[in-house]
């Protein structure tokens, strides 16, 4: 029986998860899927419990390759799948048993649809009937509230089509060791639209999928790196297409902004003193940073690191962004209001998030 659904699961050393995640695939209640495991160089012995899996399970795969980092192991499954439709889950992440029946479901009864679905990080609610509205859906017009709503930035949490996926040549950037699953989503949403503009996004407000959050060394929490010109490329890529192809509302799109914001900084942050005055002189010089500005002075909306970004106050920006991540926020809060009560009087504060 041919596959319907290509799982693909990049694994580098999840340890203890591993078994969970693949029996959580194989228990599937619709069993006309492969799962595709790219064991990327682990050395906790994880490679030999995907052997294990596949020797006792054709529905599964094996490919090792020598550590390359999570995006090429994404890549060497989209080339390893065939099945035309693609899922995406990480090595200590688990599916709902009824996962693949759910969604393959309701992309056959709307073959044109994107269909996304939530998630959860309580083990207990995982497939579990209790979210309201059940469905909501979404056009190109709302795409900031399809991206504050749902998790639209991760690799997982959607169903892809092989076939957009090969016509339009999509991968993910192995330049970029975090933040990389952004441009795929975008370029594939880019794609989805050019093909269909008035197609609609299709949210399964029930979490089919769990995010195992007490990993420390899981591939969210890794491959934290230094800023690099391809993180604000790839937000300033994204605004570009929500207000020059979509149309979307710009007081929409505070989420992707802020996120925005906290990518750069903690790039900032995490890069070394000398090399972080080079990196962000370089984004000071960037059109990117232009847009950004142009963004936030257009549309007369305020957040506190904005004015230490338009001046140029790169230690100020950094240490606002860090205030933010430790409550009370002390530092951040004051400036937040000496900023906006002084200079930015009739602009609309934006909340900060996580």
């Amino acid at each position: 029986m041919a596959p319907q659904l290509s799982i693909i699961v990049p694994v580098y050393n999840p340890g203890e998860y591993l078994p969970r995640a693949l029996g959580c695939i194989a228990a599937q209640t619709r069993g006309d899927f492969e799962c595709i495991l790219v064991d990327d160089g682990s050395t906790d012995g994880s490679a030999a419990v995907c052997d294990q899996w596949a020797a006792k399970d054709e529905r599964f795969r094996v490919i090792h390759q020598k550590n390359a980092g999570a995006s090429a192991a994404r890549n060497a499954g989209i080339e390893a799948a065939r099945a035309p439709w693609l899922l995406f889950a990480d090595a200590d992440d688990a599916l709902a048993p009824d996962a693949a029946e759910t969604l393959l479901a309701r992309q056959t009864a709307e073959p044109g649809t994107f269909v996304v679905f939530a998630f959860t990080e309580e083990w207990e609610s995982l497939g579990k009937e209790q979210r309201q509205p059940p469905e909501q859906r979404y056009r190109a017009r709302d795409f900031g509230r399809m991206y504050a709503d749902t998790p639209l930035a991760a690799p997982w949490g959607k169903l892809f089509e092989a076939a957009l996926v090969k016509q339009a040549g999509l991968r993910f950037d192995v330049t970029m060791r975090c933040y990389e699953d952004r441009p795929f989503v975008t370029d594939y949403l880019r794609a989805f639209f050019e093909r269909a503009p008035e197609a609609e996004c299709l949210f399964i407000n029930r979490p089919l999928y769990y995010y195992e959050n007490g990993n420390a060394a899981s591939l969210s929490k890794s491959d934290r790196s230094c800023l690099a010109p391809s993180h604000y490329e790839a937000f300033d890529r994204l605004l570009t297409d929500c207000l020059q192809r979509y149309g979307t509302p710009p007081e929409e799109l505070t989420k992707i902004v802020m996120e925005y914001m906290n990518t750069l900084l903690y790039g900032a942050w995490c890069t070394p003193a000398k090399e972080r005055r080079r990196a962000m002189a370089r984004f000071y010089k960037s059109g990117e940073y232009r847009r950004l500005m142009g963004f936030f002075k257009q549309n007369r909306l305020y957040e506190a690191r904005y004015l230490p970004l338009r001046f140029h106050a790169t230690a100020l920006a950094v240490a606002l962004d860090q205030s933010r991540l430790a409550p009370p926020m002390a530092l951040y809060w004051k400036f937040h209001w000496l900023g906006l009560y002084t200079l930015c009087r009739s602009w609309t504060p934006l909340i900060p998030t996580g």
